[in-house]
């Protein structure tokens, strides 16, 4: 059997996005909102793909992730401290969007599909990545949980506090 390498000599688990000269450094979220992200993600795709999306299910896999002392955006709980970072620096609203949906999407989808959103530009709602493109990120992610629960969902409503740390 062939030995590892230690999976920290090689293995960066946070997203940099330069942003006006500054580059802000998003931590890797918990396992919890990196499911949440996932579920979200395939709801996406089922909608843009005429399925049905069972809003009952996403609630209660909401309440039963985020409690009622943890609820708050979604886009803080992806973005970590960078949050309170980009409010610090007084970053526009639409670019603090794109930042969060730009994570959102490397947490779901990995960082080839959240790069294409990343270059794609603030021209509104972020696309989810089709079938194909999200499984095939998965397949070569380079960080995070290859999970592929298909539960489906159908807000972003509810969300949770911060963690990590940036540079």
């Amino acid at each position: 059997m062939a030995g590892f390498k230690d999976l920290d000599e090689f293995f960066d688990p946070t997203l940099k996005l330069p942003v006006g000269g500054k580059t802000y450094v998003i931590p890797p979220p918990s396992a919890e909102v990196g499911l949440l992200c996932q579920r979200l993600m395939h709801a996406s795709m089922a909608v843009q793909a005429g399925q049905d999306v069972d809003e009952d299910g996403l609630n209660q896999l909401a309440e039963t992730v985020l409690d009622d002392d943890q609820e708050k955006d979604l886009y803080q709980r992806i973005l970590g401290p960078a949050w309170d970072e980009l409010l610090a620096d007084q970053v526009v609203w639409p670019k603090i969007q794109h930042i969060g949906q730009t994570a959102l999407i490397w947490v779901a989808a990995g960082l080839e599909a959240a790069g294409k959103h990343w270059e794609s530009g603030p021209a509104g709602e972020a696309k989810a990545p089709t079938r194909t493109e999200a499984s095939a990120a998965k397949s070569t992610r380079s960080r995070g949980s290859a999970t592929t629960t298909t539960r489906k969902t159908a807000s972003q409503g509810k969300a949770a506090g911060s963690r990590g740390t940036t540079s």
